[in-house]
């Protein structure tokens, strides 16, 4: 019987590995080109504004506390910032003032997101393991914020899908969407097998979202079907710290990891199609070596935009050679980068940082 199981066993292994070789070769059919090679068949590519063309117009002030979470209203005016001073603070970012002040009942608040189409509700958490959502139009004693509660470590990310849905991630490892209406669970999404750290909507599309994670995965999910996730990058050798869609392509998308690289993805290819950066070498994996924090692309879909723990914004190319930063923002902050967000018009950057400012640049 044992050497029964044995072969069986074997037998296992010898087909995973067929499988696996089938996979890469089908993978490899698929790199036909790069980026690069692609953008030179083009008869013209426009310039890309770097410093000191580009450079911070307002200067949000009004945190006391490490901001850690940013998110830019669908009309593109609007920003919504969270900090450890226990407020979220809704920005006009065109003149720079102060719109509404909501104090939280925990300062430890790590994720924030506001709904787009009407900007009338907005959505925090964070190690108090809940989901609040604030309708941000009403006096506070007039509204009692709504508590969800379901997850089991704490709210890293949250995106509304709608007035009536939103999306979570954990650091229990799993992803929910929520009614609005209820506070009840209406979908679980569990495959990963650690901290869940960032979501990603896919642009004009209700149904699809990204979801990266400390275990060195990018997951692509679907609503509609929500057992089982439809696709799993791998590449990274570290946590996988931001997502986000290119918003000119619904089938590209850019990661930035604690490995010290950041990658391009296609979904039709379903693998990595541009890397930029060097995997860093880190013989201590305790050790607390800083990197990239959060990511945003232009809408364009040319450049990526990712905060740094040095306090500086590097900002690559898409279809240059350069594996180095285009142009980088250094000393963007006077603190670890913490935030950033692309406005849904494309005509701003706004960045978060632990020195307690947020800052608009164009």
């Amino acid at each position: 019987m044992v050497e029964n199981l044995n072969t069986r066993v074997e037998a296992a292994r010898n087909q995973i590995t067929q499988l696996n070789s089938s996979i890469n070769t089908k993978l490899s059919e698929k790199k036909d080109s790069t980026m690069a090679k692609a953008a030179s068949a083009a008869p013209y590519l426009a310039p890309i504004r770097a410093p000191p063309s580009v450079k911070a117009r307002r200067v949000l002030k009004g945190h006391f506390g490490k901001i850690t979470s940013l998110h830019w209203a669908g009309d593109s005016r609007s920003v919504v910032s969270a900090s450890q001073d226990g407020n979220l603070l809704l920005w006009n970012a065109v003149t720079a003032n102060k719109l509404q002040s909501i104090t939280l009942k925990s300062s430890y608040v790590m994720a924030v997101g506001i709904e787009q189409s009407k900007g009338n509700l907005v959505a925090c958490g964070g190690l108090d393991n809940l989901c609040t959502i604030y309708k941000v139009d009403s006096p506070a004693n007039n509204h009692a914020p709504a508590e969800m509660a379901s997850h089991d470590g704490f709210l890293s990310c949250c995106r509304f899908l709608s007035e009536d849905q939103i999306l979570t991630s954990s650091g229990d490892s799993t992803c929910l969407r929520w009614s609005v209406s209820t506070g009840r669970v209406i979908d679980r999404f569990a495959e990963h097998k650690a901290d869940a750290m960032y979501l990603a909507l896919r642009p004009n599309d209700p149904h699809c979202f990204l979801s990266c994670s400390v275990d060195k995965t990018i997951k692509l999910w679907d609503t509609r079907s929500p057992q089982t996730s439809k696709q799993t990058f791998t590449g990274h050798e570290g946590d996988v710290n931001g997502v986000d869609f290119l918003p000119s392509d619904n089938n590209a998308f850019a990661t930035c990891s604690e490995d010290g690289t950041v990658r391009l993805w296609d979904v039709r290819a379903y693998q990595e199609v541009t890397r930029f950066g060097s995997v860093k070498q880190n013989e201590d994996p305790l050790a607390d070596t800083g990197g990239y924090t959060s990511i945003a692309c232009s809408k364009s879909g040319r450049l990526i935009f990712c905060g740094h723990s040095d306090s500086s914004v590097l900002v690559y190319d898409v279809l240059s050679e350069r594996t180095t930063p285009t142009f980088t923002i250094n000393q963007a902050h006077d603190g670890h980068v913490s935030c950033l967000g692309i406005a849904p018009d494309g005509n701003a950057l706004c960045t978060g940082s632990w020195d307690f400012v947020l800052k608009i640049w164009a």
